[in-house]
């Protein structure tokens, strides 16, 4: 397949969870340097304890950082995008252009080669100043969920010029911003018209007339930092063109503070040319949503670093994705393979080198690989270890296992190994939610449970999703651990179900949950998209989630659910597809 024409996509406000970093630091060493520039740089504007909040040991909710950090939230936001795209070109991807939401257009502006990333951390943290000096009240923004037209008669009905449109995201979705009081009104106003009204946790109300008085003090502090030549197209939906290498792109960032963004219309436009590909540089996957309603089902949208995909796990997928589409060239090397393997071991070392070193040396490295992942493959109870059928030996687990007993070994077995006071540890407490375990972390714990409760061998499609608090942990190892001398109930064994269709794949099941909720719901087919939040974006609340859950069970034939069970976790039907999976 030829070379499809690439855009990446670097987000603004709300783009963060708080491992982000740490997950990207973890999964790739080379973005410490990236952190370091961006340190050096902060520092001494925003302080020693801003750039150590970057990095927590426990992820933090958006309300803290809004409250204690502002500044740090934005950095962080304009850190993770960067080092995203230092990954993905260091692996081969070669955009055609890029594009900015809002905060995001600094980040093209540094990919472009216009700034060095230490000195778009500068410009960041200046923006973050001279706002905090300017203070403004209790303004804020807001999601309305209607296109620009009927969003902009709501904001005319209350007759306040200083409340306006500031984003247009994509025909049912439009950012408003402006004055508490007017948002309010506009709030009631859109619940008797039963339009969706949600405030954002953003810091400011930007993109509005209010913050005119400090475009000017942020021109002047940035006015020193000298611009370089654009190496890459970077579209601005705030001008609406290509910037120019004639544009004085200090004075233009300062004018973002009161100029409305118009995504839509950029998303639609490059995807009415030659792009194809649209990939999110970022934390989270807000703007890949975006495009897929703006840009329709001809274009490809990738998100490249997800929470509940195991962090910064989520690149590596997204590259693959992005190879299958030609959007990123076959690794140098001598074949295909090898290339790939200098590129997930040592990135920096020229091809030419690494093959030598390979012909060398590489056998060893292989052997080594095989006996480390032998280790690792034993108290999985993996019989693919490097070809080996390795004996499990665990100690058995106490007859007629006491729940109680399970849980405060759980508590202290997971508290020992995050390094967490037991305490934070309650029953139903999210691991990944609220603790901010990853679902690499969780894999690696649940193996640890396992040995130490003599569990039987997990199937290799096992996934750790469904067991996401200790509660749950506690009830998987009761099924399975023998009771009163009873034989255990092998977990690798099919549990017998009632007859349901037989499952062929994840694009069938997902058609069938696709059917089942748009005929329950009284929806279109068309707007379920896989990534679809079924209460943020389609107001399904939780109540009726559960219903349809068991009907999901019902149609495929599901085990019982535990008495504990909580939809939460499964928000979308691409998640719902998983738990099909896994269970069926």
């Amino acid at each position: 397949m030829g070379k499809e024409m690439t855009a990446v996509l670097f987000p603004g406000q709300g783009a963060y969870y708080g491992r982000a970093l740490l997950d990207l630091q973890e999964g790739y060493p080379e973005v410490k340097s990236v952190f370091a520039e961006i340190d050096s740089a902060a520092r001494p504007l925003v302080g020693d304890l801003a750039v150590h909040t970057l990095f927590p040991p426990r992820a933090q909710e958006t309300d803290h950082w809004l409250r204690d950090a502002p500044e740090a939230l934005q950095l962080a936001i304009y850190a993770a995008s960067v080092a995203v795209y230092t990954v993905l070109r260091k692996r081969g991807l070669r955009p055609d252009v890029l594009i900015g939401h809002s905060l995001g257009e600094i980040t093209a502006l540094v990919a472009a080669g216009a700034f060095t990333v230490a000195e778009g951390a500068q410009i960041v943290c200046h923006r973050s100043l001279v706002l905090r000096e300017a203070g403004f009240g209790d303004a804020y923004m807001a999601v309305v969920g209607t296109n620009a037209e009927q969003a902009q008669r709501l904001i005319d009905l209350v007759g306040d010029p200083q409340t306006v449109i500031a984003v247009e995201n994509h025909p049912t979705q439009t950012v408003v911003s402006g004055r508490a009081a007017t948002l309010d009104t506009v709030a009631r106003l859109a619940a008797g018209l039963r339009v969706d009204f949600t405030r954002l946790k953003s810091p400011y109300p930007f993109h509005s007339p209010l913050l005119e008085p400090a475009e000017e003090k942020f021109a002047d502090r940035i006015r020193a930092i000298c611009q370089q030549p654009l190496e890459i197209p970077v579209h601005s939906p705030i001008v609406g063109r290509a910037y120019r290498d004639d544009d004085v792109l200090t004075e233009i960032l300062a004018s973002h503070f009161t100029r409305p963004v118009r995504f839509l219309d950029s998303v639609r436009e490059l995807a009415a040319g030659d792009a194809s590909v649209f990939v999110e540089s970022g934390a989270l996957d807000a703007l890949t949503k975006i495009v897929r309603r703006a840009a329709g089902p001809s274009a490809a949208a990738i998100s490249t670093l997800l929470p509940e995909a195991g962090g910064a796990a989520g690149i590596a997928r997204a590259l693959e994705h992005l190879t299958e589409l030609g959007a990123v060239e076959a690794p140098a090397g001598a074949g295909p393979e090898l290339g790939y393997i200098r590129i997930a071991l040592m990135p920096d070392v020229p091809s030419s080198r690494f093959e030598r070193f390979w012909s060398q040396r590489g056998d060893q490295v292989t052997a080594f690989a095989r006996r480390e992942y032998a280790a690792y493959a034993i108290p999985l109870g993996d019989s693919a270890a490097g070809g080996m059928t390795p004996t499990v030996t665990s100690s058995p687990a106490p007859a007629a296992a006491d729940r109680d007993s399970i849980l405060r070994q759980l508590m202290a077995l997971y508290a020992e190994a995050l390094e967490y006071p037991a305490e934070v540890f309650a029953e139903d407490t999210e691991l990944e939610g609220e603790l901010g375990v990853d679902s690499v972390k969780q894999t690696e714990l649940l193996a640890r449970v396992g040995e130490q409760f003599g569990l039987p061998p997990r199937p290799s499609d096992f996934r750790p999703g469904p067991y996401s608090t200790l509660g749950k942990i506690a009830d998987l190892v009761l099924a399975s651990v023998p009771s009163s001398g009873a034989p255990a109930v092998p977990v690798a064994e099919p549990v017998p179900v009632p007859a349901g269709p037989a499952v062929r794949g994840r694009t069938d099941v997902l058609g069938e949950l696709v059917a089942l909720y748009a005929e329950a719901l009284e929806y279109p087919a068309e707007v379920f998209a896989e990534d679809t939040e079924l209460e943020g974006e389609l107001g399904v609340d939780s109540v009726k989630q559960t219903e349809l859950l068991a009907r999901v069970g019902e149609q495929f034939g599901l085990p019982p659910r535990p008495s504990d069970f909580r939809p939460g976790p499964y928000s979308t039907l691409g998640k719902i597809a998983d738990l099909v999976l896994s269970a069926a």
